[in-house]
């Protein structure tokens, strides 16, 4: 996250360089904890969370933390969320999670002070490797699986055969390592390099094919365009290159049986969609979750229903043994926060997001840029920033790209 002044952020001192090799060193690990199991993801995530500290600290610049406006974007909904729990009729221990929840970007400031000062543009680049590396990896073991159909049972079987939201995390993940690998092939310093890295985005984008999630294969032409419209140095060539993408994304898809299969089901789903409580399809209880959500924002828009409410309301307002009635979120990120919050704080968390993917682009940062389009897309169809498995990966990879960014920034 880019400073909003058009001025670099302060030099480390001499006392800063040990918590730079380490945050270094962290931030490695982080880019290998996203395809880890939870544990790992969270101590990855509080490790570079407590060297920004630690770095923030020795500098002596607790005031300006909360500067930016995008840190005051997330102070506010941070706020609001936390306010809101003082109506919501969810007893203290459901009010728990989602408040911590929503306190976890927070660990966002220091990074986004910390990273582009204390790591250095090489050491972050490193690590963006490091994943493109795990996301090479992880593709290379679903064509594995693909052709040999490893047993569920198999200790390597994870996180290909990974289930629910992991599942989707793991097709997002691979679209983030595929275009990472892109762009990074395009900024090697050598042809071996610019072959590597070509090699490893292919890798990731064969296992993004062969798996069975649609979310991925969305983001990725998405990921791809707003790369295009930040790059491109004309405005012709901003038009130009976003179409050039789509055609490709097109042509993709009518040469993959197996991606046209996913997205023939999911027509299927929202063609059959009958609009009650026993819808059992994918896109169709998205559909149901959203409709039924927006009925609760309905009934208090200002105020919402307070933290950790929309367990209880859809429990109360679905019908018992369907499997609608098991979910715990809406599935969408803005409709969560408008029903326990009110549209205000839909409208900050929407502000906040957008502000980062600007400040990203103004400062061309294209990894930022990738994995803050990621969050805003992503926020639409997963309730993504309340649930860990979502939210603990891409923050992990937010705060490593923080510090690919140019050191000369834009007020944004």
């Amino acid at each position: 996250m880019a400073h909003d002044s058009a001025q670099n952020p302060p030099i480390a001192g001499p006392n800063s360089a040990a918590p730079s090799q380490r945050l270094a060193a962290a931030a490695v690990l982080a880019a290998w904890a996203c395809y880890l199991p939870l544990g790992a993801r969270y101590a990855a995530f509080f490790l570079c969370a407590g060297l920004a500290l630690s770095w923030v600290h020795r500098q002596r610049l607790w005031s300006s933390l909360v500067l930016t406006r995008r840190a005051k974007l997330l102070l506010a909904l941070v706020a609001w969320m936390a306010v809101s729990a003082l109506w919501s009729p969810a007893s203290l221990p459901r009010i728990i999670a989602p408040l911590w929840m929503a306190l976890l970007p927070l660990a966002l400031l220091p990074l986004a002070m910390a990273a582009p000062a204390a790591l250095s543009a090489h050491a972050a680049r490193r690590a963006l490797l490091h994943f493109v590396a795990a996301s090479a990896l992880v593709g290379a073991w679903t064509v594995v699986d693909f052709v040999l159909a490893v047993p569920d049972t198999s200790p390597l079987a994870s996180p290909v055969d990974a289930t629910g939201n992991q599942r989707i995390l793991v097709s997002m993940l691979l679209a983030l390592g595929c275009a990472f690998g892109m762009w990074l092939a395009t900024q090697a310093g050598s042809t071996r390099q610019r072959w590597a890295c070509a090699a490893a985005a292919g890798m990731a984008l064969a296992g993004l094919l062969l798996q069975d999630r649609r979310s991925g294969l969305l983001m990725l032409p998405i990921l791809l365009m707003a790369w295009a419209v930040a790059a491109a140095p004309r405005w012709y060539l901003k038009l130009a290159l976003p179409l050039l993408v789509a055609a490709a994304a097109v042509g993709t898809w009518a040469l993959s049986t197996g991606v046209q299969q996913r997205f023939a089901e999911g027509a299927r789903e929202l063609q059959t969609y009958a609009g009650n409580d026993q819808v059992a399809t994918s896109w169709g209880m998205r559909l149901r979750l959203w409709q039924r959500t927006a009925d609760m924002v309905a009934e208090r828009p200002l105020t919402g229903h307070g933290l950790g409410s929309w367990p209880q309301w859809w429990r109360q307002n679905t019908q018992s043994g369907t499997l609608l009635h098991a979910h715990t979120t809406p599935h969408n990120e803005y409709l969560l926060a408008a029903a326990q919050a009110g549209v205000p704080a839909a409208l900050l968390l929407l502000a906040w997001l957008l502000a980062n993917v600007w400040a990203s682009a103004a400062a061309g940062a294209v990894p930022a840029l990738m994995v803050w389009t990621t969050l805003l897309v992503t926020a639409c169809t997963h309730a993504v920033l309340r649930d860990a498995k979502l939210a603990l990966p891409l923050l992990l990879l937010a705060a490593v790209c923080m510090a690919m960014a140019p050191q000369k920034r834009r007020d944004a």
